[in-house]
């Protein structure tokens, strides 16, 4: 018959690979555990890049509504023919014009890289 007792060595390699066989468990588990979180994680990402595009956007047509704006401004200013109104129309239209064309860099330039990368 057969007999159910093993030598040492025999038994020593079966417990090596329960062993064994219980670590490649557990690091699976723990592998799930990370992937599951950096894709949580790569979710978050790619939700708030896609938000802060969006607010890009947005921030980009209020910048052009001002210029649009500081230009009538200044054409008024200039029926007036106050000095100093036409001065500060003209310095509000610049401020305007500079701030419009750091929105459109942030979105051209900037931004544009993280909508590519997702």
């Amino acid at each position: 018959m057969f007999d159910n007792h093993l030598d040492s060595y025999t038994q020593s390699l079966l417990d090596r690979v329960v062993s064994l066989t219980k670590e490649i468990d557990n690091l699976h588990a723990a592998y799930l555990i990370v992937n599951n979180r950096l894709n949580h994680l790569a979710s978050l990402t790619e939700q708030s890049s896609k938000e802060l595009i969006e607010e890009a956007v947005k921030v980009e047509d209020f910048a052009r509504l001002a210029v649009e704006a500081t230009k009538l401004t200044e054409k008024s200013a200039l029926i007036t023919n106050n000095e100093d109104l036409i001065r500060a129309a003209k310095k509000s239209s610049l401020a305007a014009s500079n701030v419009h064309r750091l929105a459109v860099e942030l979105r051209t330039v900037k931004l544009a890289k993280l909508k590519a990368d997702y």
